[in-house]
């Protein structure tokens, strides 16, 4: 041990200087990129994600209140606005109820011919979708009608008939 204490004494050890000064030249670029670009762009991502689900369930909670309110039929309606009139946040309380409605809807518009040739594979998706919801047992179907999500990013996907289309029909 004490040889390789002298060692150093007669080749003393290189200065840190140049690596200090190397590796501050990489990691400060490299910081100011992460800083600059990637942070800002994750949180837009998080926070525009946030701003998509909010307008979407605005957009929920409007055309639920409106259905209620302007086009109310019974026997079609009763079991969504029976949940919705009695909610403040519809679109958060009654989710289920207006998704089984909403496959209901979906299903009626794809039984006409001419609707089902134009949105063919959103058809096809309301309908297996459908049958396995009528095939599950009661405490599963919401689960299997919270699939329905995944018609509505088809690019053929229908949107739902206006309410002035429901209080007419």
């Amino acid at each position: 041990m004490p040889m390789a204490i002298l060692a150093h004494l007669d080749d003393p050890p290189r200065p840190r200087w140049p690596g200090i000064l190397v590796g501050l030249g990489i990691a400060i670029p490299v910081a100011a990129v992460f800083f600059a670009w990637v942070i800002p762009t994750l949180v837009n991502a998080v926070l525009g994600g946030a701003r998509d689900l909010d307008s979407r369930l605005r957009a929920e909670d409007g055309y639920m209140k409106a259905l209620c309110s302007q086009a109310f039929d019974e026997t079609r309606d009763g079991a969504l606005c029976g949940c919705v009139l009695g909610t403040d946040y519809p679109s958060l309380d009654c989710q289920a109820s207006f998704r089984h409605w909403t496959l209901a809807q979906q299903r009626l518009s794809c039984g006409d011919d001419d609707t089902r040739s134009q949105a063919k594979s959103f058809c096809a998706c309301v309908d297996v979708i459908a049958s396995k919801v009528d095939a599950a047992a009661p405490t599963e179907r919401d689960a299997e009608v919270a699939h329905y999500e995944n018609c509505t990013a088809l690019p053929d996907a229908l949107y739902l008939p206006t309410i002035e289309m429901l209080s007419q029909g």
